[in-house]
């Protein structure tokens, strides 16, 4: 008797379904990386934008924070500025925030002035100052944790016509009776201070990125504040590190300065 064996179509299945399988999980599996490399990515910038912002702000806050008649005196970056730009009005006056160091904040003695370029896309000249005003992005970090450098800039607006009127008036002025200023004020200085925080870990090129803050007097780089009129569209700092890459936050805050007289003796 002859056995005929009849042949099925369900030869190599298991093979296929288990191929089919292993497909199927290895897409999981990628999917699944990067999702948790998006998520991290995403964890990870926002720590950025927010460690940055932090640092930007601190500078400004001590500026709130500060004594008035120390900030207006010679020996610091406020009170060189507005007696400076009375001379030649529009420069930029820049200095490398260093909270570790124990000088005085913004002292005039490692304070750069910048001149504004001829050019929107040029970098400043320097007046006056050398390489103790520039941020060294190697190692002028705010604190312990070395991550974050920021650069200062003060400015004396002189494009005055762009405020509202009677924003210069001091408290307690009545202009309609024809004083203007309050008798206890005998200075008002408006002030313009710009702070660009870097995170340099993230330089593909650690000296191309040194280049837009600036090296020394012979090596400057570009201007912090494009907020006037006669800056304005100018490339600046944050500018250049943005191309680059480099993540970075900058913040500008205008301050109207008073100096009040306090009659302490009957005359």
């Amino acid at each position: 008797m002859k056995t005929i064996s009849k042949a099925t179509s369900q030869k190599g299945a298991t093979l296929i379904v288990v191929l089919f399988m292993l497909i199927l999980l290895t897409l999981v599996g990628v999917f699944a990386i990067r999702t948790a490399m998006t998520t991290l990515n995403i964890a990870t910038n926002t720590q950025v934008g927010q460690l940055l912002s932090q640092t930007a702000d601190t500078p400004l806050n001590q500026v709130y924070a500060s004594d008035l008649s120390r900030m207006v005196d010679l020996s610091g970056v406020v009170g060189f500025a507005m007696q400076d730009s009375k001379q030649e009005p529009g420069k930029e006056y820049i200095f490398c925030y260093k909270p570790t160091s124990k000088a005085k904040f913004g002292a005039s003695f490692s304070v750069a002035t910048l001149r504004p370029p001829a050019s929107k896309t040029a970098k400043a000249t320097v007046a006056s100052g050398g390489a103790a005003a520039f941020c060294d992005l190697t190692k002028d970090f705010g604190s312990s944790r070395e991550a974050v450098v920021t650069q200062v800039s003060v400015k004396i607006p002189n494009d005055a016509t762009d405020l509202p009127v009677g924003a210069l008036l001091g408290e307690g002025s009545d202009a309609s009776v024809g004083a203007p200023i309050a008798k206890n004020v005998v200075e008002q200085q408006r002030i313009r201070v710009t702070t660009t925080s870097i995170f340099p870990a993230f330089a593909k090129d650690i000296k191309v990125a040194q280049a837009c803050i600036g090296v020394d007097g012979a090596n400057p780089g570009y201007i912090s504040d494009n907020t006037s009129k006669d800056t304005k569209g100018f490339r600046t700092i944050a500018n250049c590190l943005a191309d680059l890459g480099v993540p970075v936050n900058s913040q500008t805050q205008e301050f109207h300065l008073q100096t009040l007289l306090t009659q302490t003796e009957k005359p």
